[in-house]
């Protein structure tokens, strides 16, 4: 295993632990955590790339989202997790929780939209400091 997957997977177990003891979250062994890309995109649940009962109506696909996320990583102090799961509501999607740890959660439930997304995203943005508004976002510019 290299040193990337020994942090990622060691990062994951730290993540899975706090969730776990957040009285929001409540993080259970058999849900799925990726953290891959870093503090700026945690998945859990279900795997974006395999987003099959969740299906994001609108464009641009999942994989652009992070791209642009991933030069966040390292500026980002507390993580942003994107939770699916298809028995949240598609609105209020943003949550602050504070516990054990400071994390957002954007909580994506079926049907949920891009345009959802990214208010959620662009609070969980500034609330770390970052400009959502200098990213590009527009699904037709990005590739």
């Amino acid at each position: 295993m290299s040193s990337f997957d020994d942090a990622v997977e060691s990062y994951e177990k730290q993540l899975r632990d706090w969730l776990s003891k957040c009285p929001a979250c409540v993080l259970s062994p058999q849900v799925m955590l990726h953290a891959r890309r870093g503090t700026a995109m945690i998945q859990v649940g279900q795997s974006f790339e395999f987003d099959e009962r969740l299906h994001a109506r609108d464009n641009p696909p999942n994989h652009i989202l992070a791209r642009q996320l991933v030069q966040y990583n390292g500026k980002i102090k507390n993580p942003i997790i994107f939770w699916l799961n298809s028995s949240f509501p598609s609105d209020s999607i943003y949550q602050l929780h504070k516990q054990p740890v400071v994390h957002h959660v954007l909580r994506l439930g079926a049907g949920y939209t891009f345009t959802n997304v990214l208010i959620g995203l662009k609070t969980a943005l500034k609330a770390e400091k970052i400009n959502g508004d200098s990213l590009e976002w527009d699904p037709k510019k990005l590739k």
